[in-house]
């Protein structure tokens, strides 16, 4: 009898006991996401230009690749002219789409109707700008890892007859 509550505690301790030696892995990113602490919406590293790589913080970062990407883009539309058909006078909103990979593309164009019947090729002209951009940029970073980021770019469209 004694020797069937040995083995009987034995098999119990043997099978439970798995339980209590190892430990509970845990990794940061479950922690944080069963905390909420994780802000999607937000990143550690802006993307940059090469020419941005001396901002000392994020905000300054931010900054400097807005205005040298306006600043890129109208060097390469100042050399179109279009035609317009009317007069316009409106801002169009670009979103802009930065990958993990640094390649800047355009997702989304949002124009209203007369500037769309107005400029008919400012379109193409954005998208041959954006295409025309080095591919020297470096991606977003969030906690070390490249991800996309996503901008929207107003662009003042002025025409006068």
């Amino acid at each position: 009898m004694f020797i069937r509550l040995i083995i009987f505690i034995s098999i119990i301790m043997v099978t439970n006991s798995c339980d209590f030696i190892s430990p509970k892995k845990t990794t940061l990113i479950n922690t944080e996401l069963a905390n909420s602490t994780i802000d999607f919406n937000d990143v550690d590293v802006y993307p940059l230009f090469m020419d941005c790589n001396n901002c000392d913080t994020s905000e300054k970062q931010n900054l400097c690749f807005e205005m040298e990407l306006i600043r890129r883009l109208q060097k390469l539309t100042s050399k179109t002219v279009l035609d317009a058909t009317g007069k316009v006078n409106d801002t169009v909103l670009v979103d802009i789409l930065v990958n993990t990979q640094g390649e800047i593309s355009i997702v989304k164009i949002h124009k209203n109707e007369i500037v769309a019947e107005q400029i008919p090729e400012l379109d193409s002209l954005l998208y041959k700008s954006i295409a025309s951009l080095p591919a020297a940029v470096q991606p977003s970073l969030k906690r070390g890892i490249p991800v996309n980021s996503m901008f929207k770019l107003p662009i003042l469209v002025s025409v006068k007859e």
